[in-house]
């Protein structure tokens, strides 16, 4: 068959197989090669697309946890040191990080081996483009099992949110039953099934207690990428930055109809099943799971905290300084995008900020004024 559109594949693959599962639906939607909405020639992301995330807001964001990783860097004391990303997109985190260790620690700019973990060739031209302004040794993985196992931070900017998930629902009784996507009367639709075994296990492995009458998202994509991640570093830290809750706010009453949400040009929606590729389909993530992922590996969680109060303890106070010593024009017109960071109900109120350690006993700075841990 001759691909002319996502619909017509997505309705095809159901013609042939029967109803597929969400997660299934969600990849189409998403990482389809050639429809899929990250696959787009231009990244969905800043005011001509459909959300913002930090890094294109101002590159102080970048600063902040560059800072946080030197203070781990300096921690590890090795000379082969590696940072990995995934989920890089366009590559400003990767540029901004560059630039604030060229000014204040070119030394590990020699030391640094750059991973990125992307698939998308037209992403890592992009991602290539700003690694060469700064680092000088770095490479392209496909995925995360092709990495060697290294010292150093792996470290994620919203990319949990976006991994396709399963979608259970729980009737009256407790019963559950999996959400599977129909195609009739020219509408996607979905219809509720038995389970699959897989996902039975998963609930059963990590003890998800799914109330009565309630709808939560799965997260084994994700899951499988953390275990992947963490079993590659011998001695480091894991950074993961993202929206989401511990498990038990997650599986809140407040959010019985789950956390699935769709954004098309700056506007929440809550219908995935409209614009198949032309919008994107997130969720917030589960740090429990995370947490307890990471600690089956060795790690120690020992930081969590609302972005907010990361930036405040990493000292994006000194930073909006230097600013503004360097050039008070310049500062007047940042401080307006900056302010998006710290006022309440913002950017740095919705995201929070996860710090995973193993081999070393150091907390960053960034969760010395407040840290939530103990609430994973």
């Amino acid at each position: 068959m001759k691909e002319t559109n996502l619909i017509d594949i997505i309705v095809e693959e159901i013609k042939s197989f029967g109803p597929i599962s969400f997660s299934r639906y969600m990849e189409l939607c998403l990482y389809h090669k050639n429809f899929g909405y990250y696959r787009q020639l231009k990244p969905p992301i800043g005011r001509s697309g459909d959300y913002y995330t930090s890094p294109c807001v101002h590159k102080i964001f970048g600063h902040i946890l560059g800072k946080s990783l030197i203070e781990v860097m300096n921690k590890l004391d090795n000379e082969n040191l590696c940072i990995v990303e995934a989920g890089a997109g366009n590559g400003y985190l990767i540029r901004d990080m560059g630039e604030y260790f060229s000014k204040n620690t070119p030394y590990l700019l020699e030391k640094i081996k750059f991973y990125v973990i992307e698939p998308h060739q037209p992403y890592r031209e992009m991602q290539k483009k700003e690694l060469e302004k700064y680092f000088h040794n770095f490479e392209f993985v496909d995925t995360p099992e092709e990495l060697k196992s290294f010292t150093g931070i792996f470290y994620s900017n919203e990319l949990f949110d976006s991994m396709p998930v399963e979608i259970i629902q729980s009737d009256d009784n407790g019963k559950l039953r999996q959400v599977y996507v129909n195609f009739e009367n020219s509408n996607f639709v979905e219809v509720l099934l038995d389970p699959d075994e897989n996902v039975l296990n998963f609930i059963k492995k990590h003890n998800i207690k799914i109330p009565t009458n309630f709808r939560v998202e799965i997260p084994i994509n994700a899951a499988t990428f953390y275990n992947a991640i963490a079993q590659k570093i011998e001695k480091g830290a894991i950074f993961t930055i993202d929206y989401g809750y511990p498990r038990k706010e997650l599986l809140n009453i407040s959010h019985n109809r789950g956390t699935l949400m769709c954004y098309y040009r700056h506007t929440a929606l809550e219908n995935p099943y409209i614009r198949p590729g032309k919008q994107d389909i997130t969720c917030h993530i589960d740090f429990t799971l995370l947490k307890e992922i990471g600690e089956s590996f060795g790690f120690k969680t020992t930081g969590f905290v609302e972005q907010y109060y990361f930036l405040m303890g990493t000292g994006i106070i000194e930073e909006i300084e230097k600013l503004k010593n360097d050039s008070y024009d310049e500062y007047e017109r940042e401080i307006i995008k900056i302010k998006n960071f710290l006022l309440p109900g913002g950017i740095g109120d919705v995201f929070k900020v996860l710090y995973q350690v193993k081999g070393i006993n150091y907390t960053p700075k960034g969760f010395s004024i407040k840290n939530r841990v103990n609430n994973l």
